[in-house]
């Protein structure tokens, strides 16, 4: 019994001893011990020639991805199938694109810093009050408001003053007395100018009055003649100069087939010449008048404009009050011509006398062919002046 009770626990113990250490192996040494070794392979010299199984083929590598590319180098350029042919120098087909050349129109910030220069300017001159020294940017700027609602108080006033005087040269030359002056003349015009834009100005005025110096700026036409600062009216001209020379520029080809037909009708040129694209775009440039709108509102301006400057030639041919250059300025370049500083008085003189002269003959504005032909003349004539300096 204690034989066999011994031999029992032996194995007992030795059946312990061989699990134990498989217990709290790891599983990877577990598995290997679990796992039978595989069979190896029957050699080739154990088995036939003809059952020999085939050379194993090379493992499969998989592409490494680069995750840092490298710059790629760019392709030679393929030369073009055609390329388009040069462009010629020769052309004398009208421009029919948009005015490149022409002075693009400011910001709003550099709007905003004309306008500022506008009123430092006026306030230098004595046109505006300036504000006081020790004052801070809320009172300088109400201060400025009321200065500039002032000035424009007082320049519409103006407007309603030359009814009156405007009334009394009316009696006049009704009463047959002296007839009317250049001067008078011009001051109808004007008059009747700024009746024209005064409603439209006066509510803006009323409703938006610090817009009113931006408008100077992108829109001048609609401000009225006694409402524009010195600054401002000094700028307006110098951009109606820069505006007419690009134009002269841009429709080069456009003036000289007009030349043309101006040569070919004995220097008169209808207005119905300029029923062709671009045509009253370029003119209006040129004479300082607005292009805005369609081909009709600016033939409509030409044409208003030209029977203003027959009248005033009849004024000036009439008229033997000699002009200050200010004023031959402002004559010669409503007429389309163009002047320069290092332009003496007398050479001013002598293109506003070259033009009197060429027109003399079409003053008489009796009927409505007399008409025609003095438009047509004045017309050929600023076609004649267009790239000449």
């Amino acid at each position: 019994m204690l034989r066999k009770a011994a031999r029992n626990n032996a194995a007992v113990i030795h059946r312990r001893l061989q699990f134990v250490p498989f217990r709290h192996a790891s599983p990877a040494y577990h598995r290997l011990y679990c796992v039978p070794p595989p069979t190896p392979p029957p050699t080739a010299a154990k088995l036939p020639a003809g059952d020999q199984p085939p050379l194993p083929l090379p493992p499969h590598k998989k592409p490494k991805l680069d995750l840092r590319p490298a710059p790629v180098k760019p392709k030679p350029p393929s030369p073009p199938a055609s390329a388009p042919p040069p462009p010629t120098t020769a052309s004398t087909t009208p421009q029919t694109s948009a005015p490149h050349h022409v002075p693009a129109t400011p910001s709003l910030s550099e709007a905003s810093k004309e306008a500022k220069h506008d009123i430092e300017d006026a306030e230098a001159h004595g046109i505006l009050a300036p504000p006081p020294l020790n004052a801070n940017w809320v009172q300088r700027t109400l201060h400025q408001v009321i200065q500039i609602a002032k000035f424009y108080y007082r320049g519409t006033k103006l407007i309603f003053t030359r009814r009156k005087a405007i009334a009394l040269i009316h009696a006049r030359v009704q009463a047959g007395g002296a007839p009317l002056t250049r001067a008078e003349f011009r001051l109808i015009t004007t008059q009747k100018d700024d009746m024209a834009k005064l409603v439209p100005f006066l509510i803006i005025a009323l409703l938006l009055e610090e817009v009113i110096p931006l408008i100077a700026i992108y829109v001048p036409a609609m401000l009225p003649s006694t409402c524009i600062l010195p600054s401002q009216r000094a700028r307006i001209e110098e951009k109606r100069t820069e505006k007419a020379l690009a134009y002269e520029t841009v429709y080069a080809g456009l003036y000289a087939a007009l030349k043309e037909q101006t040569a070919a009708a004995k220097g008169f040129l209808p207005l119905a010449a300029l029923r062709v694209e671009d045509a009253p775009m370029a003119v209006c440039g040129q004479l300082g008048l607005s292009t805005i709108g369609f081909d009709a509102l600016r033939l409509r301006r030409i044409r208003k404009h030209l029977s203003f400057i027959a009248r005033d030639d009849e004024k000036l041919l009439e008229d033997s009050t000699p002009l200050s250059r200010r004023a031959l300025v402002e004559a010669i370049e409503e007429r389309g011509i163009r002047t320069s500083p290092n332009l003496t008085h007398k050479q001013l003189q002598s293109r506003l006398q070259w033009w009197l002269d060429s027109v003399k003959a079409t003053t008489e504005l009796a009927d409505a062919a007399a008409t025609d032909a003095a438009l047509g003349r004045r017309l050929a004539l600023v076609i004649l002046s267009a790239g000449q300096s």
